[in-house]
């Protein structure tokens, strides 16, 4: 390789290392406002893992609720198997909506 063509390279690889560091600071600058976005889901991700870990915390709230305040677990109870019923049928109705879109060529 001729040096020339060595110096030609060398100046470009140097810009392109400075135009590296530049696009790096302004990607840090934009990326500061959603800090604490991300702070905020490794810690419910920390969260979600310590329960998976540790299930009786889990099952220990609702145990604990029906013993104090049986009323008021049957109520909620009764407010979390609607809102699953509601989104089951929900989802059966997206399912057959899907099938019934889906057009067979042959």
């Amino acid at each position: 390789m001729s040096s020339g063509r060595a110096e030609v390279l060398a100046r470009r690889r140097e810009r392109l290392v400075l135009r590296s560091t530049l696009l790096r600071g302004l990607m840090e600058d934009e990326l500061h406002g959603v800090q604490p976005v991300f702070t905020w889901a490794d810690r419910i991700q920390d969260g979600w893992t310590w329960l998976r870990t540790n299930p009786m915390v889990a099952l220990a709230a609702p145990v604990l609720l029906s013993v104090v305040r049986p009323r008021k677990a049957m109520g909620t109870g009764m407010r979390l198997w609607s809102a699953w019923k509601i989104f089951q049928g929900y989802r059966a109705a997206r399912a057959a909506s899907a099938a019934s879109s889906t057009v067979v060529r042959r």
